[in-house]
Parts: structure tokens; C-alpha cells; sequence
């Protein structure tokens, strides 16, 4: 029995369904196919002889435009969850610290790295994006799509993919091992599996999706499609359709035999398409948008065209074609350039009338379109050369930075598409944790004694399934934070003099600034929170605290609490006595009295502490001697306070 059986006949007709999704979405498609064979082209080097011109040479101008983009759209942008209130904090850190864990061992980015790629030269970017819990260990996983390889229902529009009635990828392998196995975990239909075994293999049949990838091979200077000689390999699709209302997940091949089919929600509990994606240039009713290289393509082979006319051209100059009089020269073959060479003729001719070289173009008319043709493509792609480091105005300081921003406010485009896609992955990823995360997993969490591993749990981060929901920020990227040095530089300069005359409230100022260089409002917070660190993430506590008793829980006294933490709870005591229960009230009441003995402690040992520090600095500021009794002493003579002890 699978685990989650759909009646097999119901799933037979469910891909029926999705094979007819497939083929509309391939014709769909389809006419986006030979723009991004020409983009291979050029950027893989595949040569066309040409008609016209002798002289054959690929400028490498579309390498270059790819390369130099990505380097400005190469820092990854990093999404962290943020609060939404107090309580919130120190789970919000946990979920960071895991988020952390997970794109190092994931290898996010170069994958990342290797979608924007995609997306500059398809002009769409295509993850997948799921976690897994087999045998109670938890996995994240980020997986790259090849735009060739993914599907989608083309009514669904270019913003949100949840619109999409259908969608999405092939080329997913399975061993016949593989296969065999999941029919035992209760994944596959038995008999369905076995006949596909019968098959010895399906991995080297040819579907659309590989044709269409064969000529980026070819560009590649690879032989054809790409097959292996390894047997019982199956390929197929993960194809994601709406039947009767309702979302289903199926494993199928290209013909159609399926060997699961799954309710959406089964599998993943959120009923997201475990998929996220941005384009080059969003479009509000198109998903497959032109790419930067379509928009620059036919200007480097036009660039291509005139670099070969200058190189025919000067040939021609070098070795030009002369109109001769062969009835005046006696050997024709000491036209060739010889050194210290001699032409001899027959009779009395004039040379000047015997002897003609032809007229030849101009080397410098293709070189005047070539550079017409870069000015061009810059105001089109705004890859210009102050972009590439190569500008003669890098020297000029106000320029350099006026270009700078002005390139970085057209990058600036890709990175909001870019964030807006990461958004959706960090959505996702934060249902991946709420459902997978069911073994404590070390973390690195900054404390108040530095870096401390933490071991966290889904239970430590998600309270309860009301109120589960965090926000995502996206961190800046360095085009974005180019576009904006003038004003900060601007702005620092204008708040430091009236610091410095003291015409403003000196907290302000310094907020101000903090938010000017890109501190968070919580790093500010600790920044002028001059006491103990932690007081934040121990307010956070109490919060957590105040509703996990709001909610019935019965738990132990804080560890960690001080008399501000049992201020708070008092707080909220005081300012919700109408709105609580009685027995949430007794609750309250009965953990504050709790804690006494814990904060007794705890206070103790802060004051013993700051005595510690207090001689410590003292010590450090007089040097200290002995008196007739023994004690230190400071310069003053006075005795040194001695530490109490606990």
C-alpha cells in the first residue's frame, strides 16, 4: 500500500491530464528556443563560416558582457528572518543560525551563482527547493533547474507561480535500486514499477527537452546528446496539476506511465510548488521574458561583422591585388615582394601605366561602427566600461562614482527581481524547518560569552501554529549600496557637523548614522544599550515566556532571570488584568513568585561581577602596594575592596 495511495486509475487519468499540459507548454515555449540557441552561440564560441568576409574571428564580446554582469550581481543576497514581536527575537535567531548551517553544507552560493548565469543569458532563473527527514536526519535541499528541462502553464503570468495550474521539470533519474526501493517505503505503484523494469532503461531516450539541449552541446564543442552506457537509468518528470480542485505531485515518464501520484498537501504541508524563480526583466503576464543577452546579441555580431571587414581590409592594404600589363613584365612571379628584389620588363614601358594597385576600403570605416555600435549597446544594457573598470574617467573621482551609480541604478533592476524571488525561497525554507526539523542540530549563535553551538529543534523556533509566520528581509546587494554613496557620504558629513556643534540630540544623530552604514534597528538597540549584553534577547525570553503561560503551559523558572525579566512579567500583569483569565492571572502570579530565589542569584553574581571589574579597572588605573598588614592598596593608601564571595 503507498503511503498516501491515490486509486491508480484515478492517477492514470490525472497524467493524462498532465501530458496534455506538457505538450501546450512546449509549443508555448518553443518560440523562445532559438534566441537562447543564438546566445549559446556565441557565448560557447560555435563558428558559422562566413559568406562574405575571409577573415574569421569571434571577439568573445558576448563572454565578456556575461561575465561582467554576473561580477556585479555576483555578492548573494542573504534573506534573514526578522520579528514581528518581542517574543520572537530569540527564535528568529535560531531559525537565522540554522539558515546559516544550511547554505554552507547546501553549497547555496555557487548554486545561486550558477542560476544568475542562467538568467542573464535565458533571462530566467529556476530553483527547487525542499527539506527532508529520512531517517529522522534533516536535510536542506537547493537544486538548479535547467530552463530547458522546466515547464510551466503559461497562463500563470511572470510575478507568482502560484497562479500555475500546472508546471514542472524533467530529467529527474531514478536507478532501477532506487525504483525498488521506494515500491518497499510505499512510494511507487508495485506494478507499475515493474513493468517499467522490464524496460532495462529509458535514460537515452530522446523527449523535446533533450533535443532542444543538443545544440548547446554542439556549441560546447561536445559531440551530440548526451547519453550513458550504464543500463536500468529511468528519466522523468515531477509534474505538479490541479485535478478537480485539488493540487497533486507525479512521477511519470515522457510517455506517461506514472509511478506516483500524491496530493500537493501530502507532501509538503504548506501546498507551495516547492519551486522559486526570478526573471531578468519581470513582466506582469509573461513567465519566459527576454534576457539581457537577447537585447545585445545581434549588436556584438554586427561588432563581429565589421572587426572582420577591418581585418579583410588591412590584408588588402598589406597584399593589395594590382592590375599589371603582362605583355611588359618578363616573369610575372617577381611581383612578390622580395627583398632587394628586382622587376624586370620588356621593351619601353612607363611603369607608372604598367604596374597598378587597386584602390582598397578604408581600415578605419569599420572601426568607426564598431564603436558606434559599443556606445549603442551600452545605453542598452548599461554594461558600460566604467562598469568593467576600464573607463578614462576613472581618474575623476565625482564622475567615476556618477557612472558608478548611474550603472548600478540599471543593475539595480536585476536585484529587485532577484529579491523578490528570494522571498519566495525563504518561504519555503522556513516551512522545509517547520516540518523536518524534528532533531536538535548544532548552531553557532553569538552570546554573551561570543560564539556559542546551540542545538535547536523545531520546537525551539515554531511556539505553536498560530502565530508561526516571521518576516524575511533581503540584505542589500554591492550594486545596490553603490547607487547610495553620495547621499550617505552627504548625510555623514551633514550629521557629523551638527554633532560636532551640538545643534541635534546626540542619540539621534548616532541612531541616524547607524542606520546610514546599515545597522538594524536590533543592532542599534545594542549599540546604546550600555549595560550587560543580552538584555534584549532576555526580554525576548519573558516575552516568550508571558504567552507560553497565556497558553497553558506550565513551565520551570528562567534560568537566566534578573529583576528586569520579572519586571516585564510584572508589566504585563499590571496593564492586561482586565483582559486575562483568573486562572491565567494566578499562573502569572504563582511563576513570578517562582523566580525569587533564581534572581537572588542571578543578581548576586552580576554584582559580584561588577565589583570584580570595578577592582580590576582599579588596578589597571594605581598601581598598588603593600601596607604594614599586608593588604593592596591604591596610590591613595586606602584598601583595595576584596571581592565577596557567593
Amino acid at each position: 500500500m503507498l503511503k498516501n495511495m491515490i486509486n491508480k486509475q484515478v492517477a492514470d487519468k490525472i497524467a493524462a491530464q498532465a501530458l496534455n499540459e506538457i505538450q501546450a507548454a512546449r509549443i508555448y515555449k518553443q518560440g523562445k528556443i532559438s534566441h537562447w540557441h543564438a546566445n549559446e552561440d556565441m557565448y560557447y564560441g560555435k563558428k558559422i563560416a562566413p559568406v562574405e568576409s575571409r577573415s574569421n574571428v569571434a571577439l568573445s564580446r558576448m563572454q565578456e558582457f556575461i561575465h561582467t554582469l554576473m561580477s556585479k550581481i555576483d555578492t548573494p543576497l542573504i534573506f534573514k528572518f526578522i520579528k514581528r514581536k518581542e517574543s520572537q527575537l530569540k527564535r528568529v535567531e535560531m531559525l537565522n543560525a540554522l539558515r546559516q548551517v544550511d547554505s554552507l553544507r547546501d553549497d547555496w552560493d555557487i548554486k545561486d551563482l550558477a542560476g544568475k548565469k542562467q538568467a542573464i543569458i535565458y533571462g530566467r532563473a529556476i530553483y527547487f527547493y525542499s527539506a527532508s527527514s529520512d531517517k529522522g536526519t534533516y536535510q536542506s535541499n537547493l537544486e538548479n533547474c535547467d530552463v530547458y528541462d522546466f515547464l510551466i502553464d503559461p497562463l500563470c503570468g511572470g510575478l507568482d507561480i502560484e497562479k500555475a495550474l500546472n508546471l514542472g521539470r524533467y530529467n529527474i533519474l531514478k536507478t532501477a535500486r532506487e525504483l525498488k526501493a521506494g515500491v518497499k517505503e510505499g512510494l511507487y505503484y508495485k506494478t507499475a514499477v515493474s513493468n517499467l523494469l522490464l524496460s532495462g532503461g529509458n535514460v537515452n531516450d530522446t523527449a523535446p527537452e533533450d533535443t532542444n539541449k543538443t545544440s548547446r552541446s554542439y556549441g560546447q564543442n561536445t559531440i551530440g546528446q548526451k547519453q550513458t552506457i550504464q543500463p536500468n537509468v529511468y528519466k522523468f518528470w515531477e509534474w505538479f496539476t490541479t485535478y478537480e480542485g485539488e493540487r497533486y505531485y507525479l512521477l511519470m515518464t515522457d510517455s506517461g506511465d506514472v509511478i506516483r501520484c500524491e496530493k500537493l498537501s501530502d507532501i509538503f504541508a504548506s501546498n507551495m510548488y516547492p519551486v522559486w524563480t526570478w526573471a531578468a526583466f519581470p513582466d506582469l503576464t509573461e513567465f519566459w521574458t527576454p534576457s539581457y543577452c537577447d537585447y545585445v546579441r545581434e549588436i556584438f555580431m554586427a561588432q563581429d561583422v565589421s572587426i572582420n571587414q577591418m581585418l579583410d581590409n588591412a590584408e588588402a592594404i598589406n597584399k593589395p591585388m594590382k592590375a599589371v600589363n603582362v605583355e611588359a613584365i618578363a616573369d610575372m612571379a617577381t611581383l612578390k615582394y622580395r627583398r632587394d628584389g628586382y622587376i624586370y620588363f620588356k621593351g619601353d614601358f612607363d611603369i607608372n601605366k604598367t604596374i597598378q594597385t587597386l584602390a582598397v576600403p578604408s581600415i578605419n570605416t569599420p572601426i568607426q561602427v564598431f564603436n558606434i555600435l559599443e556606445s549603442i549597446q551600452q545605453r542598452v544594457s548599461g554594461v558600460t566600461d566604467g562598469s568593467k573598470g576600464m573607463s578614462d574617467e576613472s581618474g575623476k573621482v565625482g564622475i567615476y562614482e556618477g557612472n558608478q551609480a548611474a550603472a548600478a541604478d540599471r543593475f539595480n533592476l536585476l536585484n529587485k527581481s532577484y529579491s523578490f524571488g528570494y522571498k519566495r525561497f525563504a518561504k519555503l525554507y522556513e516551512w522545509g524547518v517547520r516540518e523536518h526539523l524534528n532533531k536538535k542540530m548544532a548552531v553557532d549563535m553569538i552570546g554573551p560569552n561570543g560564539v556559542e553551538v546551540v542545538e535547536v529543534t523545531k520546537r525551539d523556533i515554531f511556539r505553536s501554529k498560530k502565530d508561526n509566520e516571521f518576516g524575511v528581509l533581503v540584505q542589500t546587494s554591492d550594486a545596490e549600496n553603490m547607487t547610495s554613496i553620495q547621499d550617505q557620504k552627504a548625510k555623514l558629513s551633514f550629521l557629523s557637523m551638527q554633532a560636532i556643534n551640538q545643534q541635534c540630540n546626540p542619540k539621534k544623530v548616532f541612531e541616524m548614522q547607524a542606520k546610514i552604514v546599515g545597522f538594524n534597528e536590533d543592532e542599534i538597540k545594542d549599540l546604546l544599550d550600555k549595560t550587560d549584553y543580552g538584555n534584549s534577547e532576555l526580554m525576548s525570553e519573558a516575552e516568550r515566556d508571558i504567552e507560553r503561560i497565556l497558553d497553558g503551559e506550565t513551565i520551570k523558572p528562567n534560568r537566566i532571570a534578573n529583576n528586569a525579566y520579572k519586571q516585564r512579567v510584572v508589566d504585563y500583569i499590571n496593564d492586561h488584568e482586565e483582559d486575562i483569565s483568573t486562572e491565567q492571572f494566578r499562573a502569572l502570579t504563582q511563576y513570578v513568585m517562582s523566580l525569587t530565589p533564581i534572581i537572588m542569584k542571578n543578581e548576586a553574581r552580576a554584582l559580584n561581577n561588577f565589583i570584580i571589574n570595578q577592582t580590576d579597572n582599579q588596578t589597571t588605573a594605581n598601581v598598588p602596594t603593600s601596607n604594614t598588614n599586608g593588604e593592596l592598596t591604591a596610590e591613595a593608601g586606602q584598601p583595595l575592596q576584596q571581592p565577596y564571595e557567593l
